[in-house]
């Protein structure tokens, strides 16, 4: 059997029809917080990436600040444990498993030359493979150093990279981490020009120090944060390897390899229910193995509560074994490949990324741009656009913002696990906290409550009745519904347009007089807005206004 050729073009113009007159790009074309426009259909990539990847399974590697569940992470089948090495406990249980795993040395608290000579002392072999978190950029952005130490730091730095050349094998010594950055909002393309930008200057240090361009990138780890967009992300790892690639060849070592360590992020957390935050790290650790990543942190669903518990330790560590061992992501090599819409996305993210990476560059470089105050006020923007989606409910945060369970109980109470920002250090940011704040003001209001005023039958009042009482729930707000005019601070009217039109405005009348403070109405005005304004009507609450901003209000006339 045979079948017609049909071009893109056919295909556009039987999707136009159907669509009866709605433009094709308002309907059916979506934007990334990039800016890049995601279409409905894709078809064979103008070019496929070519990744170098090396083709091992993934690790598990957990994140411990102390030495406590570190014994149980890997007699449960983690394989890389990322610890500080200011913990000797923590290293010396770890160096006395057989076989040792794969070590991520956290050096916030131990000069890199000190973690070598140290590694060294306890006589562990050459072969042995670990990898420091040496940042001196990133440190200044997390506020762990002055910004005027980036220069000498980074001296210090060639030269425990040089000794580490020297003293095993398979070790890293510089890490280019995006994580303080994307916790203070960066979008995807930003991450990755920023991750390039601190990767040349670490490039340069070492080959300052006397590291052959090969022995210098293959110093070099990265790590990256992975985020909420699934498919953005894992393009977005990928995209990052074929730009550092392309720095890797430009500085003559094509044939180097980087080690990726893909990192859940702690931004997309939430404190209210946290059990949903299971499912957010399990989309994350997906996301960095289709995007090639060599070592995988999932982190516990109640991390945003405090300390993790042994079962948030328990769930993250079998999230990415389940997605290893039962659904087999560690046998595919690039699983990505070959995906239309990836290689595209991929491809359209590596190029906007570069543009910005070359900016900065002409501006003086990613230190530069942090000590200047300029890399903080872009990422400002990236999160004030970010804010603005999910004030307006726009970008959901389940269990926070949207579907708001007002009679959670958390598993334990919530302890100020957030550390206070450091001096000069970048924000730290969590995409729920908007509505977790205004959860927690009306939760701390007696009596917080609205009534529902239903016009009509039940399936007439139901659709926006169930959308205005998720609507105040996302503030801590509690509703009742009821079809008489009764006095409350707040009253939302429910109804359908057809009603609106016949009896919202007398309805509006008989609330004020029924002594109700703050009357507000479940839709768009509309061409009623005027009257019912007139008639009293204080407010309006519709998918896309600003959830935020309104439910601060109701708070402040619940006060």
């Amino acid at each position: 059997m045979t079948f017609p050729n049909v071009t893109l073009s056919d295909w556009r113009a039987q999707v136009e029809k159907e669509l009866a007159g709605a433009a094709f790009d308002k309907a059916l074309v979506t934007k990334t917080a990039e800016g890049l426009s995601v279409q409905p259909l894709y078809t064979e990539a103008k070019a496929q990436a070519s990744l170098a990847l090396t083709g091992a399974p993934f690790r598990i590697c957990m994140h411990h600040a102390t030495a406590e569940g570190l014994t149980q992470d890997l007699d449960g089948g983690a394989d890389a444990i990322w610890l500080s090495l200011s913990d000797a406990a923590s290293l010396d249980q770890a160096l006395a498993r057989k076989p040792a795993p794969f070590l991520v040395l956290d050096t916030k608290a131990t000069p890199a030359a000190e973690a070598i000579a140290l590694l060294s002392s306890k006589g562990v072999d050459k072969s042995f493979t670990f990898a420091l978190t040496s940042d001196p950029i990133g440190a200044v952005a997390r506020g762990d150093a002055a910004s005027s130490s980036i220069e000498s730091a980074l001296g210090a730095l060639g030269r425990a990279a040089k000794a580490a050349r020297d003293s095993f094998l398979s070790s890293t010594t510089a890490m280019v981490s995006t994580l303080p950055y994307h916790d203070a909002g960066a979008d995807a393309a930003d991450e990755i020009a920023i991750a390039l930008g601190a990767g040349v200057a670490y490039l340069a240090a070492l080959q300052a120090a006397g590291l052959t361009s090969l022995e210098a990138a293959g110093q070099i780890a990265l790590q990256v944060a992975v985020g909420r967009d699934t498919f953005v992300e894992l393009c977005k790892l990928r995209a990052l390897r074929l730009c550092w690639q392309k720095i890797l060849t430009a500085s003559g070592a094509p044939e180097a390899t980087t080690r990726v360590h893909a990192v859940c992020s702690s931004r997309t957390l939430t404190q209210r229910d946290p059990w949903v935050n299971m499912l957010r790290v399990t989309t994350q650790v997906f996301a960095a193995v289709l995007g090639g990543s060599d070592l995988v942190t999932p982190i516990a669903f109640d991390e945003r509560l405090g300390p993790p518990s042994q079962l948030g330790r328990r769930v993250a560590r079998n999230t990415g074994l389940v997605l290893r061992e039962e659904s087999f992501l560690g046998k595919v090599v690039d699983p990505a490949s070959g995906s239309y819409y990836f290689e595209t996305l991929t491809d359209e993210l590596a190029r906007d990324a570069w543009k910005r990476f070359q900016a900065m560059q002409k501006e003086g470089g990613i230190a530069d741009a942090l000590t200047s105050g300029r890399l903080l006020s872009k990422l400002e923007s990236a999160w004030k656009a970010r804010l603005d989606l999910l004030g307006k409910r726009r970008a959901a945060v389940l269990g926070v913002s949207d579907f708001a369970n007002l009679e959670e109980k958390l598993p334990r109470p919530a302890s100020t696990n957030d550390a206070a920002p450091k001096a000069g250090a970048l924000p730290v940011r969590h995409d729920g906290d908007p509505f977790e704040r205004l959860r927690a003001k009306g939760y701390g209001i007696k009596g917080a409550a609205a009534i529902l005023v239903t016009l009509g039958t039940l399936a007439e009042s139901r659709p926006r009745a169930g959308f205005a009482a998720g609507f105040f729930a996302a503030g801590g707000i509690r509703t009742r519904e009821t079809a008489s005019n009764e006095k409350a601070n707040i009253a939302c009217l429910c109804g359908t347009d057809e009603r609106y039109g016949t009896e919202a405005v007398d309805r509006v009348r008989a609330l004020k007089a029924a002594g109700c403070k703050h009357v507000v109405i479940a839709g768009r005005p509309g061409a009623l807005e005027a009257q019912l304004r007139e008639a009293g009507a204080d407010s309006f609450i519709y998918v896309g206004c600003d959830a935020a901003g309104m439910l601060s209000d109701f708070l402040d006339v619940l006060s």
